[in-house]
């Protein structure tokens, strides 16, 4: 009877390992999912916001409408969302034209953020939303959620993140996608 236990105990583990492996799986070959189960979908408006930025300017999505933008909501005890700062540095340096990135911190308190980008050195737009109201817009399961927006309407959703090099070049590609390069 101890052996069947043990046996059933193994065979329960080996399932809950497959179940997490298959639900940590990106939904396509580069990550990009067309529909999150939030209700926001590829072709949708883009809600609009206006968000205050760790700089003290605003952005305001409907201000950027002729532009390619990028929006990545993030948090600082997301470690694949660190992970992936490095690919969003690399994009927000190469001036791109008729580009604009903002990367929306969910629901942390302004002093958080603040050392976060103070110890990191990140010189991209990165944004509060310390009541969530933002977050709420643009409802996920997961953090990093980034959306590749364009003319206000919603042209790529990525739900997760790989290693910074991987996400550069799946971003890279999304945002040349979006700009017609």
């Amino acid at each position: 009877m101890k052996k069947l236990l043990k046996v059933l105990g193994i065979i329960a583990v080996i399932f809950v390992i497959l179940f997490v492996l298959l639900m940590l799986m990106p939904d396509s070959e580069e990550g990009t999912v067309q529909d999150d189960g939030s209700g926001l979908k590829i072709g949708n408006a883009a809600p609009d916001f206006t968000a205050q930025l760790a700089d003290g300017s605003t952005f305001t999505l409907s201000e950027h409408s002729d532009e390619c933008v990028f929006i990545n909501f993030w948090a600082t005890w997301c470690g694949p969302c660190k992970e992936e700062m490095p690919a969003l540095q690399k994009i927000y340096d190469e001036n791109i034209n008729d580009f604009t990135m903002v990367c929306i911190d969910c629901k942390e308190d302004k002093k958080t953020v603040d050392s976060f980008i103070k110890e990191s050195g990140y010189t991209f737009n990165i944004a509060y939303d310390t009541s969530g109201s933002i977050c709420s817009l643009y409802p996920t399961d997961g953090i990093p959620y980034t959306l590749i927006v364009y003319k206000g309407r919603i042209e790529r959703i990525f739900v997760g993140s790989a290693d910074a090099e991987t996400m550069y070049r799946d971003y890279r590609s999304a945002i040349k996608d979006c700009l017609g390069e």
